[in-house]
């Protein structure tokens, strides 16, 4: 996408998109003016930018128009990219937001997850005019629903249904209760998890398609305190039941991956942490893409010498564990949950709403890590290795670690399920041939364990 084409941010009443020189415009249409413009300046709005809840914005008043220029975050995430823990993260943002906002006299009028990006562990909201003016007279979150579609409900799907979170993405507003009462068993649909945000709606809909008379919304109430405590209440109820909805976290082959390790000695694993750690700290990179990051343990490596860490990681209690440790120790570690072999499309009208995976990765990194991750790619997914290496290019500016596993190492024998005719005569002189014209060797080290540890500089 080039510089100045607008994002089609048709659904906002109140403005419009576009990037240009690496900023984030927002133009503000006529009818809005006056409210950005006092929410913008509000002492309110100058806290959250001063916590890092909110982007900041630099107001620019020109004849075609108000403009709000915010900082362009680099690698920009979407809900069907996060663990159920940034979900929560998001979520929680949200609610705090808006009930912050009410002692102030504003509101929140949105409540999707985005309208939230990560700087590294931290959601910050992006959409700044999703404040308005809060009108006493009224205890209703006009953004009640939204919030239910939007975040309650597909985790309640990940939870009571085992449903991905990734499926977020083609349900653009969310899931309607109906949607999950469907397909809920008859137990669960009375469960308490379910019955208040999925069976009870679900009822009243088809009680509703039935004849019956449509609610009337709710009367206004002149009781301004009394309206202020029944739409705190029912923010710390919506709390409440997101936290309970969190889908619980189970153990697979591949999140308790450390504490399995089969296939390397104490030694062995200390050499290869010494290793990328002395390669890490000779080159001080900035930025750094970790795939297949596993629990991120050199991830935070990473980030403790000083980089810019993206931990791209497919394993969904895998990526959680990443960034509750990332947030819980302030590592600048953002987490992505996707897969390399099948990276998120772009998506939306014309699919330029939300941008593919891999152009919002391409060329950010000084260095890409890939820690026995190549030979997955290989026999996993039968992607070429020169391919991967072609990827690999494409992703840094300067460096490059493999850790290759040769054809002998017990987990290549286990991948390969008796293909030894196409993957059995992988070397490290194909990596080489792949790397020819691309990378040059810088160093290498064997395991004691048979694998290598190969540092590549790009050409």
């Amino acid at each position: 996408m080039s510089a100045s084409t607008p994002l089609p941010t048709f659904r906002d009443p109140a403005g419009s998109l576009a990037f240009e020189d690496g900023l984030v415009i927002r133009r503000i249409n006529p009818a809005a003016r006056e409210e950005a413009l006092e929410w913008v300046n509000s002492p309110l709005a100058a806290l959250l930018v001063e916590r890092g809840d909110m982007v900041s914005s630099t107001i620019e008043d020109t004849p075609e128009g108000l403009r709000l220029l915010h900082p362009k975050i680099a690698i920009p995430t979407y809900p069907w990219e996060w663990s159920a823990s940034q979900w929560l993260a998001a979520a929680e943002l949200t609610l705090d937001l808006c009930n912050e906002a009410l002692t102030d006299g504003w509101i929140l009028k949105d409540a999707t997850p985005l309208n939230i990006l990560f700087l590294g562990p931290k959601p910050v909201l992006v959409d700044v005019l999703s404040f308005e003016k809060h009108d006493p007279t009224s205890s209703t979150w006009l953004a009640y629903g939204q919030y239910m579609r939007t975040f309650l409900l597909p985790l309640l799907t990940s939870k009571l249904l085992h449903w991905p979170l990734e499926l977020s993405m083609f349900k653009r507003d969310g899931y309607e209760p109906i949607d999950l009462y469907d397909a809920l068993s008859f137990s669960k649909r009375f469960s308490p998890t379910a019955f208040w945000p999925i069976t009870l709606p679900a009822l009243l809909e088809k009680r509703k398609g039935s004849g019956d008379k449509p609610v009337q919304p709710r009367a206004a109430n002149k009781d301004a305190e009394l309206n202020l405590h029944i739409l705190r209440r029912t923010l710390a109820s919506l709390r409440k039941s997101t936290i309970k909805a969190m889908p619980a976290d189970h153990a697979t082959e591949w999140s308790d991956y450390k504490a399995n390790l089969g296939h390397y000695t104490a030694e062995q694993s200390q050499a290869k942490f010494d290793w990328v750690k002395g390669v890490l700290t000779e080159y001080h990179p900035a930025t750094t893409l970790d795939i297949g990051a596993n629990t991120g343990e050199f991830s935070k490596l990473s980030s403790d010498c000083g980089s810019q860490v993206v931990a791209l990681e497919r394993e969904p209690v895998s990526a959680g564990k990443i960034f509750n440790t990332a947030r819980s120790a302030g590592l600048n570690i953002t987490t992505i949950h996707a897969d390399l072999s099948r990276p998120t499309p772009a998506v939306g009208w014309d699919n330029r709403e939300s941008s593919a995976l891999m152009p919002r990765l391409e060329g950010q990194f000084e260095l890409v890590m890939m820690l026995a991750v190549i030979h997955h790619i290989v026999l996993l997914e039968q992607i070429p290795l020169s391919a991967i290496i072609d990827l690999c290019h494409k992703l840094t500016n300067k460096l490059l670690i493999v850790e290759w596993v040769p054809t002998t190492d017990p987990m290549f024998i286990s991948l390969m399920r008796g293909r030894d005719d196409l993957y059995g005569q992988l070397t490290s002189e194909s990596l080489f041939a792949a790397c020819r014209g691309k990378f040059n060797l810088v160093r290498e080290e064997v395991l004691g364990n048979g694998r290598i540890m190969y540092l590549f500089q790009k050409q």
